[in-house]
């Protein structure tokens, strides 16, 4: 059996790290992040163009049926980028789950336009804040059970602080009814956001992975590059073995969050078990690499004006998104039967 990327899979994910070199530059971040901005334009149309909006998609309102284990490397690109833009709750999340409720092709209007970039979806669940909420056209809402879809006009936002202030967090006011319902039935909107939950998981552990994969590239290559006492600090036996233990981590990690991904795609029987290892993992990974390049670049880390702190940031709220590490061993131990 063969347990590797496909080439295209490889090739579409090398075609995202350019682009994304291009339109979302560390200085292009930094001015977002001090902006009132709610979107980063050029980069959403990048995204658009290339068909990462529609990824997952069906082909016949203009996606491209990529499953989970398809678009795993690109959420991994999206985090080693520190993208702002909150690809994961449109694309991964939202448009699948709207064209779940779409029995009836009434919500193949709103599909279409989400694809194409011309409309924005983001969704909460019950109890939780709202990833750029600001620049959805349509949210989706799971309360008491049931699936709603709110347009953005009958929604009160309050903005939430965050570590990473890229991340733009809000809470939503808003009045459910009969006509904001898409899916009635509990039993099956309940599924869906069990679903959703571990798709959001899967995603969030790659992007966590393409930011500690970020952090250690930026910190081996400040150790090489800075000198005391007349010689580069990375030749320090202590330097060395920081770097290797987070590399070790990052590289134990990443199968797992591939695995889980495929386990997602399959239908495994043991994708709920598969999805949380994957983010324990994940999110230790990303913490060592968070905590090794703070150490290994001294005070200079620490300032706003010195570029590692976008995935610093970046990286800290990844690891407690959608399960941190105490939670998600709760979710194993659960599987387990423990």
């Amino acid at each position: 059996m063969k347990f590797s990327f496909e080439e295209e899979q490889l090739l579409f994910a090398e075609a995202i790290r350019e682009m994304l070199k291009k339109f979302c530059s560390p200085e292009i971040i930094n001015h977002f992040t001090e902006s009132d901005s709610a979107t980063i334009p050029e980069l959403w149309d990048s995204l658009s163009s290339m068909g990462v909006l529609g990824m997952a998609a069906p082909a016949t309102v203009g996606g491209l049926e990529m499953s989970d284990e398809d678009f795993v490397m690109i959420m991994e690109e999206l985090g080693r980028a520190g993208c702002p833009e909150p690809v994961m709750e449109h694309a991964v999340l939202s448009i699948p789950l709207i064209e779940e409720c779409n029995n009836e092709t009434q919500y193949t209007d709103i599909i279409e336009s989400a694809v194409s970039g011309g409309k924005r979806i983001s969704i909460g669940l019950e109890g939780h804040y709202v990833v750029g909420a600001d620049s959805a056209d349509y949210l989706l809402l799971f309360q008491d059970d049931l699936l709603h879809l709110v347009a953005s006009e009958s929604i009160e936002l309050q903005r939430q602080l965050s570590v990473d202030a890229s991340r733009r967090l809000f809470s939503v006011n808003w009045e459910s009814s009969s006509d904001t319902i898409i899916e009635h039935d509990p039993n099956k909107a309940r599924s869906l956001m069990e679903k959703t939950q571990l798709r959001a998981e899967v995603a969030t552990a790659a992007q966590s992975i393409g930011v500690a994969g970020r952090l250690l590239d930026m910190t081996v290559q400040y150790v090489q590059e800075r000198n005391q006492f007349g010689k580069p600090v990375g030749v320090n036996q202590a330097i060395k073995h920081h770097l290797a233990d987070t590399g070790k981590a990052i590289e134990f990690a990443r199968p797992m969050v591939y695995r889980a991904a495929w386990s997602l795609s399959e239908d495994d029987n043991e994708k709920e078990l598969a999805v949380h290892m994957g983010k324990l993992l994940a999110s230790k990974a990303v913490d060592l690499a968070c905590k090794t390049s703070l150490q290994c670049h001294g005070a200079i880390a620490y300032t706003l004006e010195y570029d590692l702190q976008i995935w610093l940031k970046k990286g800290l709220t990844l690891s407690s998104s959608w399960g941190d590490v105490y939670s998600q061993r709760e979710r194993i131990a659960d599987c387990l039967g423990l």
